[in-house]
């Protein structure tokens, strides 16, 4: 690889591991608010405000909508952060002779 491409691949990964960062921040703010607001609902009085049955259930499948969206960001900035990793040690030399494989 031409020194771009280095440069390009290096800046990559380390967006991916800036983002990687922010969005587990953002998942822990994210899951405790939405963990304070279940938790809230769940002990007000059940005919309170015009709120029956269905009003719990609609937090309860949004909260596992998140919690599906979470992990499946948390899964893909992994991947990326894999994939250019493996990008980046592609352009490096091989030093040695040991296989690496697992």
């Amino acid at each position: 690889m031409n020194s771009e491409e280095s440069v390009f691949v290096r800046k990559a990964l380390e967006d991916a591991e800036k983002a990687e960062k922010y969005m587990r921040v953002r998942q822990i703010v994210v899951t405790v608010l939405v963990f304070a607001a279940a938790v809230w609902q769940a002990f007000q009085p059940p005919f309170a405000a015009g709120h029956n049955g269905a009003y719990t259930v609609i937090i309860a499948v949004g909260m596992m909508l998140m919690l599906c969206l979470v992990k499946i960001m948390s899964l893909i900035n992994k991947n990326t952060s894999a994939v250019l990793r493996a990008i980046a040690d592609l352009q490096r030399p091989a030093t040695g002779t040991t296989s690496t494989m697992r």
